[in-house]
């Protein structure tokens, strides 16, 4: 029971410091209101240059797409940068575009900041209605842009076309041998197999069966498809993070970074790519498995434990294989957590911990099987009646596969076309082997094997959550910098792990890595501000590629060499073990 005087003197403290905390509350909460208003009226305005520089006659007769590019009517569309109308007006609009995306990352840092810094937990609540708010109009936004930036709906088109219209299967048959399908002459892959795993492929034949023989119903569709995996993502962000007992600034922020970041955004309801579908898989399994973590220990695992979260990394694979990274690493994950140590051995101190391998080899296999099952039994029914040779080359026979876009490849390929090359024997011989795609993908696999491998033993020291996503986060970021085929998309992927990534960041290289990929994911822009090489933008070799991956670079080097309190390496510590 308190006494009376404490409380007579809590009623008149708190009576005189009301008005001094209700404006310190309301003025964070302004600033957010102001930058939700700022970061929709981004999206709404670029819709204008956009669609100057990726317009889509697909709209023509669509009043709402019609509506949306008078929004940013009024900014200049040609300020005479160069002698020719056209460059100087594609430029004018690149230029345009490129400036209202840093300022919708302005908006989005800024929203962070006071989140982070300033926001008290009373108006939380109102913080997350507002993030909810600006992603939903944003992406409702991007979805009736009359522009594309990228013509991949229709490359999906295409795959579920031949299944779902022509009854053949994609990885055998290419569009180009339905040259009558009105389909056909719009998708850029037309003279290839499917690219992507069977799952992708079924909800590409899904699609088509109400798309029938309309681009502008697919374009809508996987926009629409896009967004709603993006929102998804948004709830199971936050629900990651609450299962990680974060602070509710910690949770507000994680959600922002994925719900708001531009790109994500951008690639999801605007490009309607499949690599929302990807992270949506990704984020499944490891709410799944942090909600195992929370109901029982984990010194005894059994199969229908760990099933649901090996189901979902299974079945992101099967949409891209990039997903493989995060399957191969939670299998290492179980391994570990499964080696027992006796009692007389962890008591005992002095003398050496032996472990039992025989529980973690058996997990390992049983969840390797169980996997490879799960993979056999979407790709079987395409491979049945088929050749080793002929399934060889439906995997290697995509442009994907074979050739190079927004990469190191790709500027050393450009190099050699204009300057062609020296005479130099080792500078010509060097360039030759750089320039060849099988050299780059030597190159990739052995960087993503030598970072999985130091993720392992990460695992091995520390085997938890944190290590899982911190890896993946690591060895997903090592391949896009490398790889010799690129699209701003794929740092899609980065984005949704840095968010649920937040309570693990108290160590330097936590921190590295989640600022690298909030990087990565603003300089991908650059691939579009030097796709037209029109003056005076121009595209000068090795532009595109540096200012892509210099950035995230730069940033994840001034990160790791930041030092952090002994505090901050114990909490890191802490939640290593989580």
């Amino acid at each position: 029971m308190r006494k009376v005087v404490g409380e007579n003197f809590t009623e008149t403290n708190h009576d005189e410091e009301q008005p001094a905390s209700q404006a310190s509350d309301i003025t964070p909460l302004r600033a957010i209101i102001l930058c939700t208003a700022v970061f929709i009226l981004c999206i709404a305005i670029s819709i204008a240059p956009l669609s100057r520089l990726a317009g889509a006659d697909y709209f023509r007769g669509v009043s709402i797409s019609g509506f949306l590019t008078t929004i940013g009517a009024w900014l200049p569309s040609d300020l005479h940068l160069a002698s020719d109308a056209h460059a100087s007006s594609m430029s004018t609009n690149t230029i345009i575009f490129m400036l209202i995306v840093a300022l919708a990352f302005l908006c989005y840092g800024i929203c962070g900041w006071f989140i982070y810094h300033r926001m008290s937990q009373s108006n939380l609540p109102s913080v997350m209605r507002l993030v909810w708010i600006g992603a939903s109009i944003a992406g409702l936004l991007f979805i009736f842009c009359p522009a594309m930036l990228s013509h991949d709906a229709f490359v999906y088109a295409g795959y579920g076309r031949l299944l779902a219209a022509h009854h053949v299967n994609p990885y055998f048959a290419i569009p180009a041998a339905y040259p009558n399908d009105p389909l056909t002459p719009l998708d850029d892959w037309r003279n290839a197999p499917a690219a992507y795993g069977p799952l992708w492929i079924l909800v590409c034949s899904l699609v088509a069966l109400p798309a029938g023989e309309s681009p502008l119903a697919y374009i809508l569709l996987y926009r629409a498809l896009g967004l709603g995996a993006h929102l998804l993502h948004i709830v199971l962000v936050t629900a990651i993070l609450r299962s990680q007992k974060c602070s509710p600034q910690t949770i507000a922020l994680g959600t922002l970074i994925y719900a708001w970041n531009p790109l994500a955004l951008e690639e999801s309801a605007l490009g309607g790519h499949n690599d929302t579908l990807l992270v949506t898989f990704m984020l499944l399994g490891i709410l799944l498995w942090v909600r195992l973590k929370e109901e029982r220990t984990l010194s005894n695992l059994r199969l229908r434990d760990y099933l649901p979260s090996l189901i979902m990394f299974s079945l992101a694979l099967l949409v891209k294989f990039t997903a493989a990274p995060l399957l191969a690493l939670f299998l290492v994950l179980l391994a570990r957590l499964s080696l027992s140590v006796t009692q007389a051995e962890s008591t005992a101190k002095e003398k050496p911990v032996i472990f039992h391998w025989q529980p973690a080899l058996i997990i390992f296999l049983t969840g390797g099987l169980v996997s490879l099952l799960i993979i056999l039994l979407f790709y079987l029914p395409f491979w049945l009646g088929h050749g080793i040779n002929a399934i060889i080359y439906s995997f290697t026979s995509p442009p994907s596969a074979n050739s190079a876009y927004g990469s190191i490849l790709a500027a050393i390929q450009a190099w050699i076309r204009v300057h062609g090359l020296p005479t130099q024997s080792w500078a010509r011989t060097a360039l030759i082997i750089l320039s060849q795609q099988r050299t780059w993908s030597l190159i990739n696999l052995v960087v993503v094997l030598a970072v999985i491998v130091c993720g392992i033993t990460a695992i091995w020291r520390s085997p938890g959550t944190r290590t899982l996503v911190m890896v993946t986060l690591a060895t997903l970021g090592a391949l896009l910098i490398v790889t010799p085929w690129f699209f701003p998309w794929y740092v899609v992927w980065l984005v949704g792990l840095a968010a649920i990534s937040l309570p693990f960041v108290h160590s330097r290289m936590g921190h590295a890595l989640v600022a690298a990929a909030i990087a990565f994911s603003a300089s991908a822009f650059f691939i579009y501000f030097f796709f037209h090489d029109l003056p005076p933008i121009g595209g000068w070799i090795g532009l595109t590629f540096l200012t892509t991956i210099g950035p995230p670079l730069v940033v994840l080097l001034i990160f790791a060499s930041k030092r952090h309190s002994e505090q901050q390496e114990k909490n890191s510590s802490e939640e290593s073990r989580r």
